[in-house]
């Protein structure tokens, strides 16, 4: 069986939608957990009512702490040999459960993962992950930072870190991969048994919307530190994958995958100031600054590669400490964004 944990907060739009698409599961033997998170909307009613209709579904009303608690409380639910997690404003391919769960007993492997389709803006990319893909060339795609596109054996599996609010998922699958090897089962992408097993299909539909998040002057800082630390916990455990033969080109490539993460995660954050409309022009600057400033984020841009050519234009900027050019160059980005929402 397999164990389907869907976090449930204000998705009254789409929960439908995703629901329909785990019901359509060619995998028989599934339950399927809703777990409400104190959801102020209609969201609560329509897991009840879905649970009525189909004895797979099984509904967790709880007080709302976050989509960390509430997958945790879905994990102190579920009863499957298996555990996926599904967001509650995406869908999954009919495939989604039955090809993971194949891979995964096929190739003895401890993490399935696979591709998916990224929504944004009008848009239908599909990510696929490569085949033989070392774990750190899958954390340099952003293949290892969602729980989404994954299947995990549930006895395995600990629990999402509640006090964060940035990259408590991306700590959850090293965790996970972590306990694996520690017990006694460690297992290489490149040689023999994998330590995960790659399904080279796009079975997970993303939905990504530019919100314009609003943060106040401390989460912002917060936010960086977060970056920080989560920069710092990546860059140990490859090291620790590493150990044993770790050579210098070994460690220059874990510093650039590392450093590119860190950069991407800062640049998101300057890419979506033009679209937070409680700050003024002097605000954002002041910013843009601050990053431009940080020791880290400089050392990043001088190690970081990301792939897109706008976030190689503003690292090139950033790097520079052309604050103004930066600005200017984020606002850019965000007209070209609008301008091609409002064409589809």
């Amino acid at each position: 069986m397999i164990s389907i944990i869907v976090p449930v907060y204000n998705s009254e739009k789409t929960l439908a939608r995703c629901v329909k698409s785990l019901q359509s599961q060619r995998e028989e033997e599934l339950e399927i957990l809703l777990v409400d998170d104190g959801s102020p909307d209609g969201c609560p009613a329509l897991c009840d009512s879905f649970s009525r209709k189909d004895p797979r579904i099984r509904v967790i009303h709880k007080e709302n702490g976050g989509v960390s608690s509430a997958r945790n409380a879905g994990l102190q639910a579920a009863i499957g040999t298996y555990v996926q997690f599904v967001d509650s404003d995406d869908y999954v391919e009919p495939d989604y459960c039955h090809a993971m769960r194949l891979a995964l007993e096929n190739s003895g492997s401890w993490m399935a993962i696979c591709g998916y389709h990224h929504h944004y803006v009008g848009d239908d990319v599909e990510k696929l992950p490569g085949s033989g893909q070392t774990l750190l060339e899958l954390y340099g795609k952003g293949f290892l930072n969602m729980p989404w596109n994954k299947l995990f054996l549930r006895e395995m599996a600990g629990s999402f870190p509640e006090d964060l609010s940035l990259g408590e998922d991306l700590l959850f699958n090293l965790q996970y991969l972590k306990t694996s090897r520690g017990a006694g089962k460690e297992k290489e992408i490149s040689g023999g048994k994998e330590a995960v097993t790659l399904v080279e299909r796009p079975l997970y539909h993303y939905f990504q919307e530019e919100t314009g998040q609003n943060l106040s002057d401390k989460k912002r800082q917060d936010k960086l530190k977060l970056a920080k630390r989560i920069r710092r916990e990546a860059e140990k455990f490859f090291l620790e994958e590493a150990a044993g033969h770790l050579t210098e080109d070994k460690k220059r490539d874990i510093q650039r995958v590392v450093e590119t993460r860190f950069l991407c995660e800062c640049l998101d954050d300057v890419g979506r100031l033009p679209f937070d409309r409680e700050m003024g022009g002097e605000q954002k600057r002041a910013e843009i600054r601050k990053l431009c400033q940080d020791t880290q984020v400089r050392r990043a841009c001088q190690l970081g590669a990301p792939e897109p050519l706008d976030y190689r234009i503003l690292q090139w900027s950033m790097g520079r400490g052309l604050v103004r050019l930066t600005w200017c160059l984020s606002f850019l980005r965000s007209l070209a964004v609008c301008l091609k929402r409002r064409t589809r």
